[in-house]
């Protein structure tokens, strides 16, 4: 499975859990603006400010941080490339958990 494959499959899977009804046949996933869009509806969701920012794989580094931070987790990122997808990948997968936890209750 390619990265952006992952990581849309764990942004719909967020999305879902949120009840965000989203439609994204229009978009091309193989791009930066489709994890971005995903992005501000999760934030949306959550009623965050959406940062502002281009549509870089840094970018998404703030808002994923923010949704981190609202589910009360925390996740180091200082060693990590802020650049790369593997980083997105690291972060959905504390929020998909952090969706797990809330399930076991």
């Amino acid at each position: 499975m390619d990265k952006y494959t992952e990581i849309h499959e764990k942004l719909d899977f967020l999305l879902e859990d949120h009840g965000v009804k989203f439609d994204d046949s229009r978009l091309d996933k193989q791009t930066l603006h489709s994890l971005h869009v995903k992005a501000d509806k999760l934030l949306k969701a959550h009623k965050c400010t959406i940062p502002e920012g281009d549509e870089s794989v840094g970018a998404l580094q703030p808002k994923l941080d923010m949704l981190i931070s609202g589910h009360g987790k925390r996740f180091d990122d200082s060693g990590l490339d802020l650049k790369n997808l593997d980083t997105v990948i690291e972060k959905l997968k504390v929020l998909t958990d952090a969706h797990g936890e809330h399930r076991k209750d």
